[in-house]
């Protein structure tokens, strides 16, 4: 089964010529022949079509359902066709779940090169229909098979397990050179009502890995920048326009590409990065969803990502936001997250907290209003990024003495309100992290130093500059093994799940989830940082405090903090838990709505059917807000 043409794509899809095309000219597909890939072309995607597969295999149906089990490559290899590389979504359960199972190097093991020459090889004879379809100015054909009654070559049949039943293909060009099939297999059929759907998400891919590789490729071959770009392509959209767009405020240019979204069947426009200088030479860069047609609210939001998140990880929110709801979406950077937000010159100093609450979050403030003078800004923060603009809001006039800054954006004037998403006033972990109420009896005998030497051993250095920063990982590590008596514990992001699993909170972790935490979202943080949260988690008076002691932002925000605040409650959030987010009663807002819902700290804004019942929630109370 085929989808000849989309009436969607048709206009960029199809070539006034292939109109009018004669077939009564044209060759039979069996005929035509298939060149080598070209070994510069083989070399690159050699390093890289371990992507095409984790994304195959990572899709998911608009209605949330994953729509392949397992994804294999075929590669143009000389004058054969191989299998290279394999994906599934049972090899990443069973990791989840600790399970030590074998990978699928075996599989690939067994795949035997196929000469495009055989006629039982049915890929090749696919590939040679590919190439006439793109010569005509079309998208390849894209091919469903069932595989148990199709006739599939035996060295293919052996590798057949009784779950892969139907295959869908997906020829791949690049620079109009095919460069092998990339195939998704699953155990049921695909129903009828969803393959117009799972087309358009793979004709967008098709697009993605052709254009990404040309672009690497043209710019200087990076590997990595394409297996990721690859590997986090939003596929539910096409991008129309793409655009370097100039603004009176930066020097260097800001990516604006227009989409047109499959889901929400509805354009709009990504801008990024607007880059925003802050303080010491640091920035903060901001990417923006802007909808086809905007709300009536007036209002704009700005979304703030959490402790070791980059902003990618509020993609699904702001999505939501924007192109169900039709709000103004900004997302936010802090500094230290990417080569952009950091000093280009100069000493390179480490940052803390209070660089993100008393420096970053009011030049963004004031960067927005300045921008859109007559609308008011609704924050949505993560965790941390809930944490930010409450500590901001409630110690104002304090940060305004120590600053001696009177011009600092007055929160009452910018901001309509806060939605805090599993985001605490002070640090509570739960004690499944081994040792920390021990550790935290002693607090007081332990020199904060000899925390603080612990912690600098474990940095790392940063390859954006030389300041010492932490990754996730070895920061867990530290949370479990500061006491020397605690057992042996090894966290391997690669292998086992048990802290990432608390961090995250999922039932389930899903592949396009685990891809996009890996590539996209964990980032490093300041030792600093790191100090005031263990500083924090380990007192005794339940507070958080600046770096400096001279702010207890806890104490002024329930003492102080007046504007509308939703906040958002994981039940089963281990990282924040719900009884540590009792003294949001406290407060004295006169507008205080809280919700809860049964997720963990990150499945709370990544898990689709929550996402939806959150911004649905969300929407209605900034409708209502003055």
């Amino acid at each position: 089964m085929a989808l000849e043409e989309i009436p969607y794509w048709e206009d960029r899809l199809i070539k006034n010529s292939a109109r009018d095309s004669n077939t009564n000219l044209m060759m039979r597909s069996e005929k035509i022949y298939i060149f080598p890939i070209p070994k510069t072309l083989f070399e690159f995607i050699s390093n890289i079509w371990q992507s095409f597969a984790n994304k195959m295999v990572s899709l998911i149906h608009f209605d949330d359902e994953p729509v392949f089990s397992f994804s294999i490559f075929e590669v143009i290899d000389t004058d054969s066709m191989k299998i290279v590389s394999t994906a599934t979504h049972f090899k990443l359960k069973e990791i989840a779940e600790r399970r030590r199972i074998k990978g699928f190097d075996e599989y690939i093991e067994k795949a035997k090169p196929i000469p495009l020459s055989d006629p039982r090889n049915e890929s090749a004879r696919f590939v040679q229909k590919a190439i006439i379809d793109f010569n005509k100015g079309l998208r390849p054909e894209i091919q469903i098979i069932d595989l148990k009654k199709a006739e599939i070559h035996p060295e293919k049949q052996v590798l057949l397990t009784d779950t892969m039943n139907y295959a869908v293909g997906l020829p791949l060009f690049v620079k109009e050179n095919p460069i092998g099939i990339l195939w998704g297999i699953t155990k049921d059929p695909i129903p009828e009502d969803k393959i117009r759907p799972l087309m358009l998400q793979l004709y967008s891919l098709f697009d993605v890995i052709e254009f990404v590789i040309a672009k690497e490729l043209d710019s200087g071959s990076d590997h990595y920048i394409a297996q990721k770009n690859i590997e986090k392509a939003d596929t539910v959209s096409n991008s129309r326009n793409l655009f370097y767009t100039t603004t009176k405020d930066q020097k260097e240019p800001v990516t604006s590409i227009i989409f047109k979204s499959h889901q929400y069947n509805i354009e709009y426009r990504m801008d990024a990065s607007f880059i925003i200088p802050t303080t010491e030479g640091y920035a903060v860069s901001l990417k923006s969803y802007t909808p086809e047609k905007l709300n009536s609210t007036g209002k704009n939001l700005l979304m703030i990502p959490g402790f070791f998140c980059r902003r990618s990880v509020m993609d699904k929110l702001a999505k939501e936001m924007a192109l169900r709801y039709g709000y103004r979406v900004f997302s936010m950077d802090m500094r230290g997250r990417s080569r952009q937000t950091m000093p280009k010159h100069g000493k390179k100093e480490g940052w803390t907290v209070d660089n993100y609450i008393q420096d970053d979050f009011p030049e963004v403030l004031r960067w927005i209003r300045w921008h859109y003078r007559s609308e008011k800004t609704v924050v949505i923060g993560h965790s941390m990024g809930g944490m930010i603009p409450r500590f901001y809001t409630s110690s104002f006039e304090s940060i305004k003495s120590l600053k001696e800054d009177y011009n600092l954006p007055n929160p009452d004037e910018h901001l309509a309100g806060i939605v805090s998403i599993t985001s605490p006033n002070y640090i509570s972990l739960k004690s499944n992290f081994i040792g920390l109420d021990t550790l935290k009896k002693g607090f007081g005998l332990i020199p904060h130093r000899m925390i603080s030497d612990t912690l600098f051993n474990m940095a790392s250095f940063s390859m954006q500059a030389t300041i010492q920063t932490i990754d996730l990982k070895k920061f867990f590590k530290f949370l479990l093994n500061l006491n020397s008596g605690l057992r042996n514990f090894s966290y391997d992001i690669g292998t086992k799940f048990i802290t990432i699993k608390d961090f995250v909170g999922y039932r389930e972790i899903t592949p396009p989830e685990w891809y996009f935490l890996m590539e996209d979202v964990f980032c490093e943080e300041s030792v600093s940082v790191i100090m005031q949260f263990v500083h924090s988690q380990l007192s005794n008076d339940r507070s958080f405090r600046s770096s400096d002691g001279k702010i207890n932002y806890t104490r002024n925000l329930v003492e102080n903090f007046k504007l509308p605040l939703y906040s958002v409650i994981g039940t089963v959030d281990k990282i924040v838990p719900e009884e540590s987010l009792t003294e949001l009663d406290l407060l004295p807002s006169q507008n205080k709505v809280t919700v809860k819902y049964d997720q963990g700290h990150l499945g709370i804004i990544f898990h689709n059917e929550t996402v939806r019942k959150l911004c649905e929630g969300v929407d209605t109370w900034i409708k209502n807000l003055p």
